[in-house]
């Protein structure tokens, strides 16, 4: 597993935000033996420290399959074109960050390297009043409203369908994704950089001011009695509390790994769809911090 210790964002272009360090065993693995540390999806699941840099950046066109990539695992087969998806956000890159390894200087046979590989992460947030007759952002609304009518109770779809219906109502779609591996302590100088740069857009009379935040949490259902959900981002475990309102959709069918095993029981795959106050963003960062910290 790759431990990452999170070191403050500053809001430039190239914004610090880890900088993990770790000693490396110095053995080198037999080819089968590294093989077997990664998943069908290539991400490294073995239980070796490793070490390497990251920083925080603002979305760039190189960055566009990786994005794309992020968001296929939150939206798995659902029908939303990911790839306008993907490039609304970099169109918006004064909002949001990319997560990139730091590398050294490129040597000369890597002139040619436009640095789409290796996207780490994306934290954003979308307008998806605003660009409502997009129609990525169609999609995902024509989404929320049928995940609701199939999973959520008559309070809650009342409120979503209200939500959305209203156009002086301006509603923010959280995007919250990293690859696997990457610790809930990358969150933190993440969703600090969020704050600022949507503090600075509202100051310039953005569209960037919500009544509404939608968050997409991706989940896993133990199955047991207790019912006990795990949040792939662990950050996101305590901002559910915080909720107008949430409902779960179980993605079993859409996942490719539809079970994994879990203390000798399994998980399901799931969503939970939170709906908050927009006022309540900072507080939501705030319970992000104090989650990471008492880790």
């Amino acid at each position: 597993m790759c431990f990452v210790s999170a070191s403050e964002m500053s809001n430039k272009r190239n914004k610090d935000i880890q900088d993990q360090e770790s000693d490396i065993d110095e053995e080198q693995d037999s080819g089968s033996e590294r093989d077997s540390d990664l998943d069908s999806d290539g991400n490294y699941v073995g239980d070796k420290e490793l070490q390497a840099d990251f920083e925080g950046r603002n979305p760039e066109d190189c960055d566009f399959h990786g994005i794309k990539q992020l968001l296929r695992q939150l939206f798995l087969k659902t029908n939303v074109d990911l790839g306008a998806l993907a490039e609304i956000i970099i169109s918006q890159n004064y909002i949001g960050s990319v997560v990139k390894q730091c590398l050294d200087e490129p040597e000369e046979d890597d002139e040619d390297d436009d640095g789409s590989d290796g996207v780490f992460g994306i934290t954003t947030v979308i307008n998806i009043t605003k660009r409502k007759d997009e129609k990525c952002i169609e999609q995902i609304r024509s989404l929320l409203i049928t995940l609701a009518e199939e999973n959520a109770n008559d309070k809650t779809k009342a409120l979503i369908k209200k939500i959305l219906a209203d156009d002086s109502t301006q509603v923010g779609f959280i995007i919250n994704e990293r690859i696997l591996n990457i610790p809930a302590a990358i969150s933190v100088p993440l969703f600090s950089s969020l704050q600022s740069e949507l503090d600075k857009a509202v100051r310039k009379n953005m569209p960037y001011t919500f009544q509404y935040l939608v968050w997409i949490c991706k989940t896993y259902n133990t199955g047991e009695q207790s019912s006990e959900v795990l949040f792939a981002n662990q950050e996101e475990k305590p901002i559910a509390d915080e909720a107008l309102a949430s409902f779960d959709v179980d993605v079993t069918e859409q996942a490719d790994l539809s079970q994994w095993d879990y203390e000798g029981g399994a998980l399901t795959p799931c969503r939970k769809i939170l709906i908050f106050d927009g006022l309540k963003f900072n507080h939501l960062v705030r319970l992000i911090k104090e989650e990471v910290e008492a880790v």
